[in-house]
């Protein structure tokens, strides 16, 4: 998988992308989660809409970061999942997964929330 990151101003956006040609698991997913978790920012902004499958522990490992991430005040989604990726997401862990919107203003309005949520608790 190739991990891209763009840094926001009050988010980190990952985008992901399916490798040509497949390669073994080499950990890009987990690096980015860990600098992305250590950048100060209150979000994390996963973009699935270039990838057509879940790579090996991925599900895994996102959920690992996203209950991670909710322990430090910071929320982590994930935005254009294709209908193929979804299931595999859901059906990997079908309760605990992070949370899914649908584009990336919609991850905004969903990370605010969240905050709002957190400030007034």
């Amino acid at each position: 998988m190739e991990v891209y990151r763009e840094i926001l101003p009050e988010s980190y956006l990952l985008i992901l992308a399916d490798e040509v040609p497949a390669a073994p698991h080499d950990g890009a997913l987990d690096w980015a989660l860990r600098r992305a978790a250590r950048s100060g920012k209150s979000s994390v902004w996963i973009d699935c809409g270039h990838l057509t499958h879940l790579p090996p522990d991925a599900a895994e490992l996102l959920t690992f970061y996203y209950h991670k991430l909710q322990k430090h005040g910071m929320s982590l989604v994930l935005c254009h999942l294709c209908p193929e990726v979804r299931l595999e997401l859901e059906a990997l862990v079908p309760v605990l997964h992070p949370p899914i919107v649908d584009t990336l203003l919609d991850a905004e309005h969903y990370c605010q929330q969240q905050a709002v949520q957190r400030q007034a608790s």
